[in-house]
C-alpha cells in the first residue's frame, strides 16, 4: 500500500463508505499511534525494524486481504514506512490529527452500543452523550454559519453558547434549534421523536409542523406518522433517568476541591494541575450544571480567589497573589 492508496482509504473513512467493522479497525489502529514518545529509545537498528513492522500492521489492522496489495520495489516499501515513521515520531500521526490534516472539514460519525453511553466533545466544546444503539453525524469542524448534527437514536446534549452560529439537530423529520442550552433527544421504532429540555429553550419543526418553542422542564413528542405534536412534562424521574450515566450533573455542596477537579478532568477531558496541593482541602459550593470549561473554571477562580490559566486541554491553577 503507498501513500495514495492510503489516503483513497482515509477518504473512504471521512465520506462514511466504510463498513462499521473497517471503521473500528481503522481507528484502533491509529489509537495505537498516540504514544508519541514511543520511539524516543530505539536505536537506529530497532527503529528501522519498526517502521517496516508499522507498516505491516496497517495493512493488517485495515483488513485487506494480502493479494489485493500491490507490492513495492524495497526501497519505495522502506520510504512509505520511513514517511510513516517520522510522522508518528513527530506526533502528528494520531487518530484526530490526521484525519484533521487529511480531510478537516470532514464529516465523522461517532456511535454508542446498546447499553452503554458514548460522551463526544465536539469542536465549538459542545458536548454529546449518545445512549444506546445510536449514532451521531457532525463536521469535525463546524464553519462560520451553523452548527448541524444528525441523530439517529437518542442523545443527551449540552450546547455550547454560542449566538452568531445556531446548533442545528437533525432526527428523522424533525428539526431542533438551538443557540445554547441542554436537551435530550430520542427517537424510537415507531417514528416518535421526543425532546426534552433541561435549560434554555429550542425550537422545533418540521414540514408537516410549525415551529413550536419548547422551555425549561417542558417536552414534545413529535409523531411522524401523524405529523402531530403531543406537549407533555417530564417526571423528575424522567430527567434523572436523561442524566444518568453521564458527567452532566456538576452541583456541588461543600465538596472537597479534589472532588471537584476529579470531575471536571473527567467531563471535559482535560488535565488540571495545581501550583499548592493546599487547594486540594478548601471547600466548595455551587452549581456549574451546562457551563463550558471556561465558564466553570472562572466560577471557582471568584469563589475561591484563584488564578486560572487554561492552555488547550491543560488546566493550572494557583492562588492569586
Amino acid at each position: 500500500m503507498d501513500n495514495k492508496e492510503f489516503k483513497q482509504l482515509l477518504d473512504r473513512y471521512t465520506k462514511g463508505l466504510l463498513d462499521k467493522q473497517e471503521m473500528e479497525h481503522l481507528e484502533k489502529w491509529l489509537d495505537t499511534m498516540e504514544d508519541k514518545t514511543a520511539f524516543d529509545n530505539l536505536s537506529q537498528e530497532e527503529l528501522s525494524t519498526a517502521r517496516e513492522d508499522m507498516f505491516s500492521r496497517l495493512q493488517q489492522r485495515i483488513g485487506q486481504p494480502a493479494k489485493t496489495v500491490r507490492m513495492l520495489r524495497p526501497s519505495q516499501k522502506i520510504a512509505v514506512a520511513a514517511t510513516i515513521a517520522v510522522i508518528i515520531v513527530a506526533g502528528y500521526f494520531w487518530r484526530k490529527s490526521v484525519l484533521d490534516i487529511v480531510a478537516p472539514h470532514r464529516t465523522t460519525y461517532a456511535y454508542s452500543d446498546k447499553g452503554h453511553i458514548r460522551k463526544q466533545i465536539l469542536s465549538d466544546g459542545s458536548i454529546v452523550w449518545l445512549k444506546g444503539k445510536s449514532k451521531l453525524t457532525f463536521p469535525a469542524v463546524f464553519n462560520q454559519k451553523e452548527r448541524p448534527v444528525t441523530l439517529e437514536g437518542e442523545a443527551l446534549f449540552e450546547v455550547a453558547k454560542d449566538a452568531k452560529r445556531p446548533f442545528v439537530v437533525r432526527c428523522g423529520s424533525l428539526t431542533t434549534g438551538v443557540l445554547g442550552t441542554s436537551f435530550n433527544i430520542r427517537k424510537n421504532e415507531k417514528g416518535e421523536v421526543a425532546i426534552s429540555v433541561l435549560t434554555g429553550s429550542v425550537v422545533v419543526a418540521s414540514k408537516s409542523t410549525k415551529e413550536q418553542i419548547i422551555k425549561t422542564n417542558e417536552s414534545i413528542v413529535y409523531s411522524e406518522v401523524h405529523a402531530s405534536v403531543v406537549n407533555v412534562h417530564p417526571s423528575r424521574t424522567d430527567i434523572h433517568g436523561f442524566i444518568r450515566g453521564t458527567e452532566y450533573d456538576m452541583a456541588f455542596n461543600d465538596a472537597r476541591m479534589i472532588d471537584v477537579i476529579q470531575k471536571i478532568e473527567k467531563k471535559f477531558e482535560v488535565k488540571i494541575n495545581l501550583e499548592d496541593t493546599a487547594i486540594q482541602k478548601q471547600l466548595f459550593t455551587a452549581d456549574m450544571t451546562d457551563q463550558s470549561l471556561e465558564h466553570t473554571m472562572e466560577m471557582i477562580s471568584q469563589a475561591l480567589n484563584l488564578d486560572i490559566t487554561i492552555n488547550d486541554k491543560t488546566v493550572l491553577i494557583r492562588p492569586k497573589k
